[in-house]
């Protein structure tokens, strides 16, 4: 079995928490499963943490969930997700079963002149990239300068301050996102429990939205935050490269119980 090597009280909350019947496995993508990219379509998974978490898939009694701040669509062509995984995109707005998938389709809610508002914001000033989501919009800054990054950002919180309607903002690691509605991964996470039943949940992520996550986690649910910054989760791991092996950590745990 996978160690983690000086993390004893990690190691003795996952202990713990396979001992349940029935567990959640919630995963962010973005620094959790696959390293932080400048342009957000090249993030990919890592090999060793896409094994552990089919080989968490095929155990009995465990659930498997994306949690992130993508959109359905988009997280089903960067991630590839396994059959069974549960998906929950734009940060807990979108919940999508296995069954459902097929049959989903994303409404289209962004207001067509905030989206005019966002391509002039690129057209002033060059290098941003914009994402459309079904419920907002999001500017990437991340491997921008940082004077750059600054003047995009600030356009956009500007833009999104006078729009006539009310907008919730959210920010993380190179991005800057509008959107129409104020659900979050909090949301997201009860969603899932009152769709799967569960016992406890593991809930792993590296950004400021994650925070809604660890916010809801009871008493005998795990938190991890990946890297460094104030947090609510209990516990912390350095990069998506020890996820890796949080993920196998648990797998040998569920499996021999």
């Amino acid at each position: 079995m996978v160690e983690l090597q000086g993390n004893e009280p990690l190691e003795k909350a996952l202990a713990e928490l396979s001992i349940h019947p029935r567990v959640l496995v919630a995963l962010d993508f973005d620094g959790t499963l696959a390293p932080l990219q400048d342009d957000p379509e090249n993030s990919r998974m890592l090999p060793e943490s896409r094994e552990a978490v089919d080989a968490l898939t095929d155990i009995d009694g465990v659930y498997v969930s994306l949690v992130t701040g993508r959109a359905f669509e988009n997280i089903m062509r960067v991630a590839d997700p396994h059959p069974d995984w549960f998906l929950v995109g734009s940060h807990g707005i979108e919940v999508v079963a296995p069954h459902e998938r097929d049959s989903y389709a994303s409404p289209k809610l962004v207001p067509e002149g905030l989206l005019q508002g966002f391509h002039q914001i690129a057209q002033d000033i060059p290098g941003p990239r914009i994402e459309v989501k079904p419920f907002g919009l999001a500017i990437h800054t991340r491997g921008l300068e940082a004077e750059v990054a600054a003047a995009a950002e600030a356009a956009t919180r500007l833009l999104c301050d006078e729009w006539p309607d009310d907008l919730v903002m959210r920010s993380g690691h190179g991005i800057l996102e509008c959107a129409v509605s104020d659900r979050t991964k909090g949301h997201g996470l009860r969603s899932l429990w009152e769709a799967l039943d569960v016992d406890a949940t593991l809930f792993i992520g590296d950004d400021v939205t994650d925070e809604d996550g660890f916010a809801v986690l009871g008493s005998g649910d795990v938190g991890i935050k990946v890297g460094e910054g104030p947090t609510k989760a209990a516990h912390r791991v350095g990069d998506p490269h020890e996820v890796t092996r949080v993920l196998w950590y648990l797998h040998g745990r569920l499996a021999s119980r």
